[in-house]
């Protein structure tokens, strides 16, 4: 009795290929996935790279002395928390300059620029203009040195989330004038700041 044709079982390589196939493209979704998740939860941040820097400039006139101060900030390295970044400012005046290094290990997982012993004032939202830079929006964080009223202000990119301009406003006692100066973003690598 013949009730039909047998089909043929397909050859055992053709069955091979196709479980091959199969298991690369589940492996390639899971790859995908992952991917995917890592890149939707982790946050972007542009400056996170070794070697990624930022240089800055200031004048001032302190005690009828002109000073200018130079500043570069630098990661050097980081891990999944932590970033270490190392500070190098450079002070010249007619009387000769100083020179001052630092490095410090900043915690990623904190959602503003806190500094430690330093109480935070206030902040708000601003667009400033850095020439060579343009007009950039900024979170400006305003932070307390001393009871008497001396501030340090960060303008921090809203976008990149760096520093673009640092301002230091010290308050001066009885007979000695006050100092205010502005540290610019002159120089950088880093993506995104520059035009």
């Amino acid at each position: 009795m013949v009730y039909g044709r047998e089909t043929p079982s397909p050859p055992v390589k053709s069955r091979k290929k196709t479980f091959t196939i199969t298991a690369l493209l589940i492996v390639a979704s899971i790859l995908f996935a992952f991917a995917a998740y890592w890149f939707l939860t982790t946050p972007r941040i542009p400056w996170l790279f070794k070697g990624a820097y930022a240089n800055y400039h200031g004048e001032a006139i302190i005690l009828f002395i002109p000073v200018k101060l130079d500043m570069r900030v630098e990661v050097v390295d980081y891990n999944s928390t932590h970033v270490k970044l190392l500070q190098y400012m450079k002070m010249n005046t007619p009387l000769g300059s100083q020179e001052y290094q630092n490095t410090t290990w900043m915690d990623l997982t904190k959602k503003v620029y806190e500094i430690e012993g330093v109480k935070l004032k206030r902040t708000y939202e601003q667009e400033i203009y850095i020439e060579g830079f343009g007009t950039r929006k900024c979170i400006v964080y305003e932070y307390e040195l001393t009871p008497s009223g001396s501030l340090m202000i960060y303008y921090v990119d809203k976008e990149v989330v760096w520093p673009v301009k640092i301002t230091f406003s010290m308050i001066g006692a009885q007979d000695i004038p006050g100092l205010s100066i502005d540290l610019k973003i002159t120089d950088t690598n880093i993506p995104g700041l520059k035009k």
